[in-house]
Protein backbone atom coordinates (compact mmCIF):
# COMPACT_ATOMS: atom_id res chain seq x y z
CA UNK A 1 0.00 0.00 0.00
CA UNK A 2 2.77 2.35 0.45
CA UNK A 3 4.20 1.77 -2.29
CA UNK A 4 0.91 2.87 -4.03
CA UNK A 5 0.60 5.81 -2.73
CA UNK A 6 4.98 6.74 -3.14
CA UNK A 7 4.16 5.48 -7.09
CA UNK A 8 0.75 7.73 -7.16
CA UNK A 9 1.96 11.08 -6.45
CA UNK A 10 4.70 11.22 -9.25
CA UNK A 11 2.32 9.61 -11.50
CA UNK A 12 -0.05 12.42 -10.46
CA UNK A 13 2.36 15.13 -11.08
CA UNK A 14 3.63 13.69 -14.56
CA UNK A 15 0.03 13.55 -15.49
CA UNK A 16 -0.64 17.28 -15.15
CA UNK A 17 2.39 18.12 -16.46
CA UNK A 18 1.96 16.33 -19.62
CA UNK A 19 -1.82 18.30 -19.10
CA UNK A 20 -0.04 21.79 -19.23
CA UNK A 21 2.40 20.89 -21.79
CA UNK A 22 -0.45 19.65 -24.18
CA UNK A 23 -2.51 22.90 -23.11
CA UNK A 24 0.41 25.89 -24.09
CA UNK A 25 1.33 23.64 -26.98
CA UNK A 26 -2.42 24.35 -28.36
CA UNK A 27 -2.51 27.32 -27.26
CA UNK A 28 0.67 28.30 -29.53
CA UNK A 29 -0.37 26.78 -32.37
CA UNK A 30 -3.77 28.67 -32.10
CA UNK A 31 -1.77 31.86 -31.60
CA UNK A 32 0.06 30.83 -34.62
CA UNK A 33 -2.68 30.24 -36.56
CA UNK A 34 -4.36 33.47 -35.39
CA UNK A 35 -1.12 35.61 -36.48
CA UNK A 36 -0.91 34.29 -39.45
CA UNK A 37 -4.30 34.71 -41.02
CA UNK A 38 -4.56 38.04 -39.31
CA UNK A 39 -1.30 38.71 -41.37
CA UNK A 40 -2.79 37.28 -44.41
CA UNK A 41 -5.72 39.09 -43.85
CA UNK A 42 -3.87 42.51 -43.57
CA UNK A 43 -2.40 41.25 -46.90
CA UNK A 44 -5.15 41.29 -48.41
CA UNK A 45 -6.35 44.55 -47.09
CA UNK A 46 -3.54 46.73 -48.32
CA UNK A 47 -3.09 45.02 -51.49
CA UNK A 48 -7.64 46.15 -51.53
CA UNK A 49 -6.67 49.38 -50.28
CA UNK A 50 -4.25 50.55 -52.27
CA UNK A 51 -5.20 49.22 -55.28
CA UNK A 52 -8.36 51.01 -54.64
CA UNK A 53 -6.72 54.20 -53.76
CA UNK A 54 -4.73 54.26 -56.92
CA UNK A 55 -7.62 53.36 -59.55
CA UNK A 56 -9.22 56.30 -57.66
CA UNK A 57 -6.65 58.99 -57.27
CA UNK A 58 -7.55 62.08 -59.18
CA UNK A 59 -4.28 64.24 -58.61
CA UNK A 60 -5.38 67.89 -58.80
CA UNK A 61 -2.50 70.27 -59.16
CA UNK A 62 1.26 70.60 -58.33
CA UNK A 63 0.67 69.31 -55.07
CA UNK A 64 -1.54 65.96 -55.65
CA UNK A 65 1.10 64.01 -53.97
CA UNK A 66 1.42 65.95 -50.68
CA UNK A 67 -2.36 64.91 -50.60
CA UNK A 68 -2.22 61.70 -50.37
CA UNK A 69 -3.02 60.54 -46.97
CA UNK A 70 0.01 59.03 -44.70
CA UNK A 71 -1.96 55.58 -43.98
CA UNK A 72 -2.29 55.11 -47.51
CA UNK A 73 1.27 55.94 -48.03
CA UNK A 74 2.07 53.51 -45.27
CA UNK A 75 -0.02 50.71 -46.98
CA UNK A 76 2.67 51.30 -50.13
CA UNK A 77 5.41 50.71 -48.09
CA UNK A 78 4.22 47.56 -46.57
CA UNK A 79 3.19 46.39 -49.88
CA UNK A 80 6.75 46.30 -50.98
CA UNK A 81 7.13 43.57 -48.81
CA UNK A 82 4.09 41.85 -49.12
CA UNK A 83 3.54 42.27 -52.95
CA UNK A 84 6.10 43.67 -55.10
CA UNK A 85 4.27 43.56 -58.35
CA UNK A 86 1.26 45.20 -57.27
CA UNK A 87 3.52 48.27 -55.00
CA UNK A 88 4.99 48.35 -58.47
CA UNK A 89 2.07 49.01 -60.24
CA UNK A 90 0.22 51.20 -58.14
CA UNK A 91 3.28 53.58 -57.64
CA UNK A 92 3.26 53.82 -61.10
CA UNK A 93 -0.18 54.14 -61.60
CA UNK A 94 -0.58 57.05 -59.03
CA UNK A 95 2.77 58.64 -60.64
CA UNK A 96 1.07 58.62 -64.18
CA UNK A 97 -1.88 59.56 -63.63
CA UNK A 98 -0.23 62.72 -61.59
CA UNK A 99 2.19 63.14 -65.24
CA UNK A 100 -1.05 63.33 -67.23
CA UNK A 101 -2.89 65.60 -65.14
CA UNK A 102 0.16 68.17 -65.29
CA UNK A 103 0.17 67.56 -69.39
CA UNK A 104 -3.51 68.08 -69.65
CA UNK A 105 -3.79 71.26 -67.44
CA UNK A 106 -0.44 72.87 -68.14
CA UNK A 107 1.09 70.90 -71.38
CA UNK A 108 4.09 70.79 -68.71
CA UNK A 109 5.47 68.59 -65.78
CA UNK A 110 5.81 70.15 -62.38
CA UNK A 111 8.44 69.32 -59.57
CA UNK A 112 7.73 66.79 -57.35
CA UNK A 113 10.33 67.50 -55.17
CA UNK A 114 13.37 69.51 -54.68
CA UNK A 115 16.52 67.13 -53.39
CA UNK A 116 19.01 69.27 -50.63
CA UNK A 117 22.83 69.63 -51.84
CA UNK A 118 23.99 68.21 -48.94
CA UNK A 119 22.75 64.62 -48.87
CA UNK A 120 22.56 64.24 -44.81
CA UNK A 121 19.81 66.47 -45.16
CA UNK A 122 17.18 64.21 -47.40
CA UNK A 123 15.34 61.87 -45.09
CA UNK A 124 15.08 58.73 -47.45
CA UNK A 125 12.55 57.03 -44.82
CA UNK A 126 10.16 59.41 -44.76
CA UNK A 127 6.81 58.52 -45.62
CA UNK A 128 6.10 60.35 -49.05
CA UNK A 129 5.34 58.90 -52.33
CA UNK A 130 8.40 60.11 -54.26
CA UNK A 131 10.41 57.83 -51.36
CA UNK A 132 8.07 55.26 -52.44
CA UNK A 133 8.86 56.29 -56.27
CA UNK A 134 12.45 56.02 -56.10
CA UNK A 135 12.45 52.92 -53.50
CA UNK A 136 11.16 51.07 -56.39
CA UNK A 137 12.94 52.47 -59.11
CA UNK A 138 16.36 52.92 -57.40
CA UNK A 139 16.96 56.30 -59.30
CA UNK A 140 18.06 57.64 -56.14
CA UNK A 141 21.97 57.82 -55.70
CA UNK A 142 22.34 58.78 -52.31
CA UNK A 143 26.00 60.06 -52.68
CA UNK A 144 24.82 62.53 -55.54
CA UNK A 145 21.28 63.67 -55.07
CA UNK A 146 19.33 65.37 -58.31
CA UNK A 147 18.60 68.63 -57.66
CA UNK A 148 15.04 67.86 -58.95
CA UNK A 149 12.64 65.51 -59.89
CA UNK A 150 9.56 66.86 -62.05
CA UNK A 151 6.68 64.27 -62.48
CA UNK A 152 8.13 63.13 -66.21
CA UNK A 153 10.42 61.25 -64.43
CA UNK A 154 7.82 58.54 -65.28
CA UNK A 155 8.18 58.61 -68.98
CA UNK A 156 11.84 57.03 -67.97
CA UNK A 157 10.35 54.37 -65.90
CA UNK A 158 7.84 53.52 -68.43
CA UNK A 159 10.37 53.27 -71.15
CA UNK A 160 12.54 51.03 -69.07
CA UNK A 161 9.57 48.86 -67.94
CA UNK A 162 7.21 48.55 -71.08
CA UNK A 163 5.20 45.42 -69.15
CA UNK A 164 3.81 47.87 -66.70
CA UNK A 165 2.05 49.07 -69.70
CA UNK A 166 0.07 46.11 -70.33
CA UNK A 167 -2.14 47.15 -67.09
CA UNK A 168 -5.01 48.66 -69.11
CA UNK A 169 -5.60 52.00 -66.45
CA UNK A 170 -1.04 52.29 -66.53
CA UNK A 171 -1.47 51.74 -70.77
CA UNK A 172 -4.35 54.54 -71.37
CA UNK A 173 -2.71 57.08 -68.74
CA UNK A 174 0.77 56.17 -71.19
CA UNK A 175 -1.50 56.79 -74.11
CA UNK A 176 -2.68 59.96 -73.68
CA UNK A 177 0.76 61.30 -72.06
CA UNK A 178 2.11 60.30 -75.82
CA UNK A 179 -0.96 62.34 -77.46
CA UNK A 180 -0.62 65.48 -75.31
CA UNK A 181 2.87 65.16 -75.68
CA UNK A 182 3.00 65.19 -79.64
CA UNK A 183 0.57 67.97 -79.82
CA UNK A 184 2.80 70.15 -77.13
CA UNK A 185 5.74 69.06 -79.81
CA UNK A 186 3.64 70.36 -82.40
CA UNK A 187 2.92 73.75 -80.85
CA UNK A 188 -1.01 72.86 -80.99
CA UNK A 189 -1.40 74.37 -77.52
CA UNK A 190 -0.05 77.92 -78.83
CA UNK A 191 -1.72 80.86 -80.68
CA UNK A 192 0.40 81.28 -83.48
Amino acid sequence: MNLNKVLFLPILFLLFNCDQKQEKTENRIHSESELKTQSESESRNYRKDISEFALNFSPKGASALDSIPENIINGFRELRTIDKNAHEKYVTLIFTKLYAEHLQCCHQSFIIENFPVDKTEYNFDKLTMVNEFAFMTNYLNDEKLPEIWTSGIIEKWLTENQELLEFEPIGKYNQFIKTVSEKIKNGDYWDN
